[in-house]
């Protein structure tokens, strides 16, 4: 039998999904079969609506490596502060690996890594002044608007 060479394939999109374990999520409509359903019995799990309106199941741990929760502007900016730290640091390895770039692609390798830092700097003051404010925002205050 001759041999299938795989490429490597990044995907993003966007769902929307639930907790639920497998039993369930059928119930609510999730494409699975009964066996699927007879093996995760007990299993955490999510039922996941994409967005032509399929729905199907995944298990906890499956789902939860792939996604992240990005409901608010809040949570896409920790999902990219996320990835540009991971980006960072496999930059930062390179970088540090003897003998792997010549100079001149070091050094500008290395300007990449500063804009990056410079960038993840800036986008973790931005995360922390929107969770200042939607923590001051659910703190309430007494009608003469005082903090006692």
């Amino acid at each position: 039998m001759e041999q299938v060479i795989f490429k490597t394939y990044t995907g993003t999109k966007t769902i929307k999904a639930v907790p639920m374990g497998a039993a369930e999520a059928k119930r609510y409509g999730a494409q699975i079969t009964d066996e699927t359903v007879k093996r995760n019995i007990g299993n955490d799990g999510y039922l996941v609506e994409y967005p032509d309106g399929y729905r199907s199941w995944s298990p906890e741990k499956a789902f939860e490596d792939a996604y992240r929760v990005s409901d608010t502007f809040l949570d896409y900016m920790r999902i990219e502060h996320a990835d540009l730290t991971e980006r960072i640091v496999k930059v930062n390895r390179v970088c540090l690996t003897p003998g792997l770039l010549k100079p001149d692609d070091r050094n500008i390798l290395i300007k990449q890594l500063n804009s990056m830092i410079e960038y993840a700097q800036i986008l973790r003051e931005c995360i922390e002044k929107a969770e200042i404010k939607l923590s001051n925002s659910q703190i309430k205050t007494p009608s003469n608007g005082t903090l006692d």
